[in-house]
C-alpha cells in the first residue's frame, strides 16, 4: 500500500438525543482535515448544539495533530456549555488516549448509543 492508497478522512454528522454525532472515518492527521472538522463543529454550535459525540469506530489512524483537533473540539463544546464524548475507540487509538492521559479528560464510551445515554436531557 502506498500513500495514495491509504484511506483519507471523511466526516458525516447525524442527529441524536440532545446532541450531534460526528462520524469520523479514515485517518485524522493534518490541518486540512482539522479545518473541515472545526468548520462543521462551528456550524453546529452556532445552530445551538452543545453536546457532540465523536464516533471513532471507523477511524483507522490518528496522530498528534488529530489529538490536538479533538482537544479543540472539547474546548469549544465546553465553552458553549456542553461537552464532547468519544465513542468506539479502536485499540490503537485508545492506547494513544491512555499514553497522553486524555482518557481522563474525555468521557469515553464503547458505543455511540452509550455515549448519547450519558448526555443530560
Amino acid at each position: 500500500m502506498n500513500v495514495t492508497d491509504q484511506p483519507t478522512f471523511d466526516l458525516a454528522v447525524t442527529d441524536a438525543a440532545n446532541s450531534k454525532v460526528f462520524h469520523l472515518k479514515g485517518r485524522l492527521m493534518d490541518q486540512q482535515q482539522a479545518d473541515r472538522l472545526m468548520a462543521t463543529l462551528d456550524s453546529e454550535l452556532a445552530g445551538g448544539t452543545r453536546y457532540v459525540v465523536l464516533d471513532m469506530s471507523a477511524l483507522q489512524y490518528m496522530n498528534s495533530t488529530g489529538l490536538n483537533i479533538l482537544i479543540n473540539v472539547l474546548t469549544r463544546t465546553r465553552s458553549a456549555g456542553g461537552d464532547t464524548l468519544i465513542a468506539g475507540l479502536s485499540n490503537s487509538v485508545r492506547q494513544l488516549f491512555i499514553v497522553t492521559k486524555l482518557d481522563t479528560v474525555f468521557v469515553i464510551a464503547a458505543t455511540v448509543e452509550e455515549a448519547v445515554s450519558r448526555i443530560p436531557a
